[in-house]
């Protein structure tokens, strides 16, 4: 054997090491009671529900429902790893440390967590159950704590709409005249996330939408809204105090939120000037 492919297969055999040691790192299962008690700060606080054993309850009972409910009674599940779901305590903390906790009581029932949900050719990054409150992260590992947080005030922001009444025309007046949402237009579904970018940019502030994602319909665009205010509210008010749009629609996304508790204000999700 010559030097050269001695050291190949020395780096190789410590390359297949460190592969396996990570697999057996990010595969480790958890105990229910480890788990049950990592979660319970949420559980006990807010009355909320954590599922993330893949049972018969865990999709919707709805074949055809009037609104979205969720994944479809056909949709491929993957269970979420357990070294990934105990990640969520700290994310929900953060991220529920925003609203009043009877808001989240209101609201919310469970949370159920999956590592790939696949209906069809459409893989969800998470979505809501409004009929049981319910709302459906899905991780598979690679997403940073900070965009899990994200998720989570973005779906949480259409459990929200579904319990209180929007006007939606003092919305849509500050999109451009000749503005329309992707879906529209009449473009294919899976076309039009096939091509999300999921960023943002001078182009899309000008017209008051946020990332690319939020072009796609009037909830998107909301609850992109919602989940930029509550997770990266510095980054926020620098587009909002520079784009006349953003900060048009943030007045009405401001005046929907006060209503359902007075503490959203300005000075309290954005501070002071």
């Amino acid at each position: 054997m010559n030097k050269f492919l001695y050291i190949s297969l020395s780096v190789c055999l410590l390359l297949w090491g460190i592969s396996e040691s990570y697999l057996q790192y990010s595969n480790k299962t958890f105990s229910k009671e480890e788990i049950d008690e990592s979660f319970e700060p949420i559980t006990s606080k807010y009355g909320v529900k954590i599922v993330y054993e893949i049972s018969e309850d865990f999709l919707s009972n709805l074949e055809n429902p009037p609104i979205p409910a969720g994944p479809g009674r056909n949709s491929k599940l993957t269970p979420i790893r357990h070294r990934v779901l105990l990640h969520y305590p700290t994310i929900l903390q953060k991220a529920f440390a925003k609203y009043p906790v009877q808001v989240v009581k209101d609201h919310l029932s469970a949370i159920h967590f999956a590592g790939e949900i696949k209906e069809g050719d459409l893989k969800y990054g998470g979505t809501y159950d409004p009929f049981r409150k319910i709302l459906y992260i899905v991780d598979n590992g690679l997403h940073e704590d900070y965009h899990s947080v994200y998720v989570v005030h973005h779906e949480f922001s259409s459990l929200l709409l579904t319990r209180h009444s929007f006007f939606v025309n003092p919305w849509t007046d500050n999109n451009p005249q000749d503005f329309k949402y992707s879906y529209e237009t009449g473009k294919n579904t899976l076309e039009i996330y096939n091509n999300i970018t999921f960023g943002g940019n001078a182009e899309f502030y000008k017209n008051g939408i946020l990332t690319d994602y939020g072009q796609t319909n009037f909830e998107n665009d909301f609850n992109e809204y919602s989940a930029m205010i509550f997770t990266y509210p510095e980054k926020f008010k620098k587009i909002m105090n520079q784009y006349p749009r953003v900060h048009a629609k943030f007045k009405v996304w401001l005046d929907y939120y006060n209503k359902i508790d007075p503490i959203f204000t300005e000075a309290y999700l954005l501070g002071n000037s």
